[in-house]
């Protein structure tokens, strides 16, 4: 009966992972969902409010530093990081989506935070105006799985800089409850995520072009946090 039951799991878990795209991120679906989901993002990650401020609080902005927040869609993160930095500091929001971004220029105009500027782009082609102290890639999947994206983000770090992600992730399958966890992180993702590749361990490309990355999983192992602040190799190890 055990094992009848163990196999009935296991089909189970292939049938699920069957439901989720296993290619690379998807630039013109990014901006199609991104643009449907502007002005009611807020409300639909609400529940990662406080995922968010645990994610911020790990990087630990510093006053008067530079700071690098990496898909800063709506700008959810903004107040936490310049309430740190103070207004001596600066932060510097990059994002695909121009409809998200709409929303994030509305937030900076709002808090009149004069030290607050957005980038719209690619991540991987960003021309980012700064050698930022630290970056914060929350809930970004997509930029996690594009070795490009990474590099580029890396190549406008100073020496030391410390580098924070943070976002949902499969729990492992094997788990009494793997199979329901995991169907509510990819409901609750769908539309946020253009691939579910890598989702095991989305830290995977990020931990070949930085020296000391540490991953915390969160959530019952349904998150994780991880965190470096080595400098990378440089392009060798981003085209390895």
């Amino acid at each position: 009966m055990d094992n009848m039951i163990a196999r009935r799991s296991g089909a189970a878990a292939e049938a699920a992972r069957r439901l989720v795209r296993a290619g690379a991120p998807d630039r013109e679906l990014a901006l199609r969902r991104y643009g449907a989901l502007a002005e009611k993002y807020h409300q639909r990650t609400a529940t990662g409010d406080h995922f968010r401020r645990q994610v911020v609080a790990r990087l630990a902005p510093l006053p008067g530093e530079v700071i690098l927040d990496v898909g800063c869609g709506t700008g959810l993160n903004f107040k936490a990081i310049r309430d740190a930095v103070g207004p001596g500091g600066r932060l510097i929001g990059v994002e695909l989506s121009p409809r998200m971004l709409d929303v994030a220029r509305a937030r900076i105009e709002r808090h009149g935070w004069a030290n607050v500027e957005v980038v719209q782009a690619d991540v991987a082609e960003a021309d980012i105006p700064a050698t930022a102290d630290a970056t914060l890639l929350c809930a970004v999947h997509d930029v996690m799985r594009s070795p490009s994206a990474l590099a580029n983000v890396l190549d406008h770090l100073r020496d030391g800089a410390r580098i924070v992600a943070g976002g949902p992730k499969w729990a492992r399958w094997t788990r009494s409850d793997g199979l329901s966890s995991n169907f509510a992180t990819w409901r609750m993702n769908r539309e946020c995520v253009t691939t579910f590749e890598g989702f095991r361990r989305p830290w995977s490309h990020l931990e070949h072009l930085v020296e000391d990355l540490v991953v915390d999983e969160v959530f019952g192992g349904g998150g994780y946090i991880a965190c470096a602040s080595s400098r990378w190799s440089g392009p060798a190890a981003a085209a390895a």
